[in-house]
């Protein structure tokens, strides 16, 4: 198994299949199958065990921290954790030589793809995202959207509120502008105005409305895991998308699938026969089909 220290980081790293490259973002478990030369490494899920490898060439990897032991990230949680996935699978990319690939993450490594694509439009030929979660799927149930409706009018009529929500929108404005009153804001200022999270914008808008709870908890988690508002991110994500979800799944992943189509409308959705999730042996060559099936419609060429 090749590995590479870049950036003072150790990348391991499989290469397996020829033809256009995919980049499987963290799509490399810290373990391998078989003994030997008969070591293969498995992936998130296994896509170099399906019919994909015979037409493009799949790329997974992991990242090793200095501490030791494997970390192996399910997750990318927050603004930071999106800047460093995004930015050590470019630094993979330019290693390996690679001026166009297409794009493979799972879950909320989603986040972290579609930064390499606004960070890097020309590098990104197309995006597939399986079983996205747009927003904590814990918010997506009707009761929830129910309570976070209430909670938001209630919220909006208290006054303490409003005051606070003008003084974030104030906040914003001055973080656009880089002045306050005409003056200069200090740089330091600057980066901690910036960090505020884009996607509470919505709610600063006088008349928003509270009822679209649902609206504003996927804007709040994009801005904030984008550094970018919703709206922003829409347009400058020009290239092909597919969500996949899996027939047998629960009920947030296809809700997902719909807000991620709303979001950027070029997203294709495409429904995985049974059931097929990160983990080996549950339908990976149902999930490379669907794959197979978009990546050739949107060749490099």
């Amino acid at each position: 198994m090749p590995s590479v220290t870049l950036t003072g980081k150790p990348f391991n790293y499989y290469v397996a299949g020829r033809g256009e490259p995919i980049i499987n973002i963290l799509g490399m478990e810290p373990t391998v199958e078989g003994m030997g030369s008969n070591a293969r490494p498995t992936g998130i899920p296994n896509l170099s065990k399906t019919s994909l490898s015979d037409r493009f060439q799949l790329i997974g990897y992991n990242v090793y921290p200095h501490t030791g032991g494997p970390e192996y990230a399910t997750r990318a949680d927050s603004t930071d954790a999106v800047d460093r996935v995004a930015n050590e699978c470019f630094v993979l990319l330019q290693h390996l030589n690679l001026v166009k690939v297409h794009v493979f993450a799972h879950h909320q490594i989603g986040y972290p793809a579609l930064k390499l694509a606004l960070d890097h439009p020309e590098l990104v030929k197309s995006i597939a995202l399986h079983n996205f979660e747009i927003a904590n799927h814990n918010t997506l149930t009707p009761k929830m959207q129910s309570a976070i409706a209430i909670s938001m009018q209630r919220a909006q009529n208290n006054p303490q509120y409003q005051q606070r929500m003008e003084m974030l929108r104030q906040m914003m404005e001055a973080a656009k502008t880089g002045t306050i009153d005409g003056e200069p804001v200090d740089p330091e200022v600057m980066a901690q105005l910036n960090r505020i999270p884009k996607g509470i914008a919505p709610q600063l808008t006088p008349g928003a409305d509270p009822t679209d709870s649902m609206g504003m908890t996927v804007k709040m988690s994009a801005g904030q895991m984008l550094s970018m508002d919703y709206g922003e991110v829409a347009s400058r994500i020009k290239q092909p998308v597919q969500a996949l979800i899996f027939a047998d799944g629960p009920e947030w992943t296809k809700q997902s699938a719909d807000l991620l189509k709303e979001w950027l409308p070029q997203t294709e959705v495409y429904v995985v026969p049974k059931k097929a999730h990160w983990f080996s042996g549950q339908n990976d060559e149902g999930l490379a089909q669907g794959l197979e099936d978009f990546y050739s419609r949107h060749l490099i060429g």
